[in-house]
């Protein structure tokens, strides 16, 4: 009787252990990742044009791409009209129009509101520097209720959520059900999430606006979006079982929002998190919906083919280990069936 209240106790004790670990983890793998990814915004081959006659824009250009060292790609263009239209097209982040009394900055906020401002106070200090007012254009300025793009950012957050949790609750609760039902019920999730987040943040809250193209568009960016997460996210658990878990959180999750950018350009970002945010597939999420809200759908195809890409990359990863993983409990099931038949007899 006394050994099995110590064993009872100990099951309880490491039960707890694990408890205390569980926030410990999420607070460390937030703290490394949150505020390792947004810290001292820097400047990485930030690209940005001098517009005029090169001979009178070669010193303010110099200027500009030696302070900080990297920190800007400088071009020279001639014309006003080819810097707004590259702007436009997100292949620039600024651009600067040198004058003897009124220079101006030509910036693109939809394209990300923080770059944006960060171009412009170092376009303000170059002509503040020459004892000039600068003038502002912004070509694709932020809809009036969406000033920041913030909304856009929790949206790719709730999507992640939906298409992570459905996976892992599933394994937990409902560890037997076939993969057909599987699949029915995480693309039910996959639909309601991005659905119920719209009409909360969009008519509820004047979050988003656009017209009924637009608002098709980015559900169905959101839903293809929460599928391509939770497809990772069931790719890990047939490999490693429910202790998946914990890589699917550390991917899907604390390293995918950090990655996205959130509010800071990826421009700015350090190295290592600048580099995820060229391929993982929060930044993909969150740049196809600020294509679709902000740029009339501008590139949303190769984010669609990014993130059939990043499911099949994870395919291809874990194929061993999940070829190796069903073959065990094939041959485990086909050994367990003899010893049954007495029994049952």
């Amino acid at each position: 009787m006394r050994d099995d209240v110590n064993t009872k106790r100990r099951a309880q004790l490491r039960l707890a252990v694990m408890a205390v670990l569980v926030p410990v983890y999420v607070s460390l793998a937030i703290a490394v990742n949150y505020f390792g990814a947004v810290h001292e915004p820097t400047p990485h081959h930030v690209k940005i044009a001098i517009v005029g006659v090169p001979s009178a824009t070669a010193g303010i250009a110099h200027e500009l791409s030696a302070a900080p060292r990297g920190g800007f790609d400088v071009s020279q263009l001639t014309s006003v009209g080819a810097a707004t239209r590259l702007l436009a097209e997100r292949q620039l982040a600024g651009a600067y129009v040198p004058s003897p009394t009124r220079p101006r900055a030509i910036v693109v906020t939809a394209a990300s509101p923080s770059l944006a401002q960060f171009v412009e106070g170092v376009l303000r200090q170059a002509a503040a520097r020459q004892n000039r007012p600068l003038t502002v254009l912004d070509v694709r300025p932020m809809p009036s209720g969406d000033p920041t793009g913030t909304p856009n950012i929790f949206f790719l957050i709730i999507c992640t959520l939906a298409g992570f949790l459905i996976v892992a609750v599933l394994g937990l609760a409902a560890p037997n059900l076939t993969e057909g039902q599987r699949v029915t019920l995480v693309a039910a999730a996959a639909v309601l999430a991005p659905t119920i987040a719209y009409l909360i943040g969009g008519p509820g809250y004047g979050a988003f606006s656009g017209d009924l193209g637009t608002i098709l568009a980015m559900l169905g960016m959101g839903i293809l979006y929460t599928v391509a997460v939770a497809g990772t996210a069931r790719l890990m658990q047939l490999a490693f079982g429910l202790a998946a878990i914990l890589p699917a959180s550390l991917v899907l999750i604390f390293l995918n929002i950090p990655s996205s950018g959130g509010p800071l350009a990826p421009q700015l970002m350090p190295g290592f998190w600048r580099f995820l945010s060229h391929f993982w597939i929060g930044a993909i999420g969150l740049d196809a919906n600020r294509s679709i809200l902000y740029f009339g759908g501008a590139g949303v195809g190769n984010d669609v083919l990014k993130l059939l890409a990043w499911v099949a990359a994870w395919g291809a990863i874990l194929a061993v280990p999940i070829y190796r993983r069903s073959t065990g409990r094939r041959r485990r099931a086909a050994a367990a069936a003899p010893a049954r038949v007495p029994q049952a007899a």
